[in-house]
C-alpha cells in the first residue's frame, strides 16, 4: 500500500480497507466491495470512493516479531510508526477503555461491531476468552413470500425463506431454525395456495415457490447491501401466521 512507504524498514500492520460514506459518516460494506474488486480501479472509481485503512495491531515492527507483547505495548508501537502518515489515507484505531462509548459509536458508524480485547493480550489469530467479537446486529420483522428448495439434511423442509418488507425484496433467510421450526413452516406452506412469483428468480438468486401467505418472521443479519438486501440473515422465529 503506497500510503505506507513512509515508514521504513519491515514491518506487518492488522487493519481492514474500509470506504465511509463523507454524506452519513457511516461505512458502506456493498461500496467498498466494489471498489476493491479490482486490482486496477480507473481513476474516476478512485476519486468517487476513495478508501482508507483502519490500523488496528502490528505483529513486526523493524523485521521482529512482537505478537508476544501485550496488546497495550503493540497499540504504542503502532501509533509511532503511524505518526508520519496522512491520517486520510491510513487512521490510527486507538484503544478505546470506555465499552458504552466504543458500541455507541460502532452503532452510530453502521459498523459490523467490536473486538474486544484485553490491555494484556498477544496477539491472537483466532478468537479466544482474550479476544471477543461483538456483533452489531440489525433486527426486523419481515413478510414471507415464498421458500427455496431444500438440500441434504433440509431435503425433507425448504432450503431458505424469501423475504420481502413494503414490497421490496429484503432477501432469503436460510440459517437459524430449529428442527421444531422446521416442521412448523413445512405445515404452514403444505397448506398454503401456490401465486406468481413476486419477484424474478434472477433478483432472488436461486428458483423458489411462491406461496400466498399471512406470514411475518422476525430476523436479525449485520448489515444491508446496496439494494437493501440483508446481509447473512438469521431467523429468530415466527411473529405472526394466519391462513
Amino acid at each position: 500500500m503506497k500510503a505506507l512507504q513512509p515508514i521504513r524498514g519491515k514491518h506487518v500492520i492488522d487493519g481492514e480497507i474500509v470506504y465511509i460514506n463523507p454524506k452519513t459518516g457511516s461505512e458502506e460494506f456493498t461500496t467498498n466491495q466494489r471498489r476493491c474488486s479490482t486490482h486496477y480501479p480507473d481513476p474516476y472509481l478512485r476519486e468517487q470512493f476513495p478508501v482508507k485503512m483502519e490500523a488496528f495491531d502490528v505483529l513486526q515492527v523493524h523485521g521482529l516479531n512482537v505478537e508476544k507483547k501485550p496488546y497495550y505495548e503493540r497499540k504504542d508501537m503502532l501509533y509511532k510508526l503511524l505518526k508520519v502518515i496522512d491520517g486520510d489515507t491510513v487512521e490510527y484505531v486507538s484503544y478505546e477503555s470506555d465499552l458504552v462509548k466504543a458500541w455507541n459509536e460502532a452503532v452510530e458508524k453502521n459498523r459490523e461491531g467490536l473486538i474486544v480485547k484485553q490491555r494484556q493480550s498477544p496477539y491472537e489469530h483466532d478468537r479466544s476468552y482474550n479476544w471477543l467479537k461483538v456483533k452489531n446486529w440489525r433486527f426486523e420483522c419481515d413478510n414471507v413470500v415464498g421458500f427455496t428448495a431444500g438440500e441434504n439434511a433440509r431435503s425433507n423442509f425448504f432450503g431458505s425463506l424469501v423475504l420481502e418488507r413494503n414490497g421490496k425484496l429484503r432477501g432469503c433467510v436460510g440459517s437459524g431454525f430449529s428442527d421444531w421450526q422446521l416442521r412448523q413452516l413445512k405445515d404452514i406452506f403444505s397448506d398454503a395456495e401456490k401465486t406468481a412469483k413476486p419477484f424474478d428468480t434472477s433478483i432472488v438468486g436461486e428458483d423458489y415457490i411462491a406461496l400466498k401467505l399471512n406470514l411475518k418472521v422476525r430476523v436479525k443479519y449485520y448489515q444491508l447491501t446496496q439494494n437493501n438486501v440483508m446481509r447473512f440473515p438469521i431467523f429468530m422465529g415466527v411473529v405472526e401466521s394466519s391462513m
